[in-house]
């Protein structure tokens, strides 16, 4: 039924509205959640690290919590349990960083929304 009404699936509208409500953290129109109190940007480099994607199966590697696709790439929070690496902040942030520089310099939240919801 979801696909005959052209809905995707729980899992990917939940990670387009954890990177929405993370690129509201990050530009600040979330006066109780300071950026600067969760998150250290990444040290720009010229080396960027991204990891091959494949569309028939995922794959859990090192190299994409380390991954820099974008400017505005945050350093990933070690976690030592489970539990913690699947909260918002741990697991949003390597979502974030994979995501393509275009997406990340929106002007406003609709754009970033519209352009999360194309690249999903």
């Amino acid at each position: 039924m979801l696909k005959s009404m052209k809905i995707p699936p729980l899992q990917e509208r939940r990670k387009a509205n954890r990177l929405i409500f993370f690129f509201k953290v990050v530009e600040g129109l979330v006066p109780a959640m300071p950026s600067q109190d969760f998150l250290t940007p990444v040290r720009q480099s010229k080396r960027r690290i991204t990891p091959k994607h494949f569309k028939d199966f995922k794959v859990n590697n090192i190299v994409e919590q380390y991954s820099v696709n974008n400017s505005k790439c945050f350093t990933p929070i070690q976690c030592k349990t489970q539990l913690y690496k699947n909260s918002f902040f741990p697991k949003t942030l390597i979502e974030w960083n994979n995501l393509e520089e275009s997406v990340v310099r929106a002007d406003t939240v609709d754009i970033f929304r519209s352009t999360v919801l194309q690249w999903d």
